[in-house]
């Protein structure tokens, strides 16, 4: 369970895939004492996961701890405002991360301690799922679907494109033209959200005037079948998934 001012800090863009990843299992790690004023220890091992690749633990450590996130607030006059706190604050690595007994000893920060203690909204994000993701865009939007598939009778949303960019972790330097968001962050992201999740997910452009000023996110139940492909495609090698779900796979005879 994540809660909802995690799934949808902003200032995340600088964040790799992986960087997400070991976020939420530090955060799972902390289980009932995450906002407790403590230290939390977990192994190297449980961090990378069933990954293979050649991205470090530190490195994502180092990362998250210099991270700021930004979560709108409203300030003490009634008036928007926007926290800006950080991820991590101390944190302890073992230097030979090929070590079977290594371990990450670290604490959050005070000001996501206060956020998560008073947090009321959560999303179920699945291990299984986000470990099979191939672009960190994907699991930012898994995320948010997450955090609204409990919602009763809510099945869209509207987010001003500038804050939905920010959200899914896009740098403020990149895909500034909305085709090229679309092509390279939104279609990917959707690709794979809409294969792996228990729901489905699709975004609608909004438009003022020639230039989109916002996104329309609708989410649905998948069926049964939808459900039962979904898991079947988990089971299944990340090697080749991209142009399997694309469709452009030539199958052998």
């Amino acid at each position: 369970m994540k809660p909802a001012e995690l799934i949808e800090f902003r200032g995340t863009g600088d964040l790799t895939l992986h960087d997400r990843r070991v976020l939420n299992l530090l955060y799972e790690q902390g289980g009932q004492r995450i906002c407790d004023d403590v230290y939390h220890v977990m192994a190297l091992a449980d961090l990378r996961g069933t990954h293979k690749g050649g991205e470090r633990v530190k490195d994502s450590v180092v990362r998250l701890m210099r991270t700021l996130v930004e979560v709108p607030v409203t300030g003490s006059n009634g008036k928007p405002a926007t926290l800006r706190v950080a991820l991590l604050s101390e944190t302890t690595i073992c230097d030979d991360e090929g070590d079977p007994t290594g371990e990450v000893r670290y604490a959050l920060s005070k000001g996501l301690r206060d956020i998560l203690k008073n947090s009321t909204v959560w999303g179920r994000i699945q291990s299984q799922v986000m470990f099979a993701f191939t672009s960190k865009y994907a699991l930012a939007l898994y995320e948010l679907l997450q955090k609204r598939v409990n919602l009763s009778h809510v099945w869209t949303e509207e987010f001003e494109i500038r804050d939905f960019r920010k959200m899914l972790g896009v740098p403020d330097d990149k895909l500034l033209r909305f085709a090229d968001l679309n092509a390279y962050c939104l279609k990917p992201a959707l690709l794979e959200v809409n294969a792996l999740a228990d729901h489905g997910v699709s975004l609608e452009p909004i438009k003022r005037g020639k230039a989109v000023c916002a996104i329309k996110m609708h989410w649905w139940k998948k069926t049964r079948n939808e459900r039962e492909l979904a898991y079947m495609e988990l089971q299944r090698s990340k090697v080749g998934r991209i142009p399997r779900l694309k469709g452009t796979v030539e199958k052998i005879t």
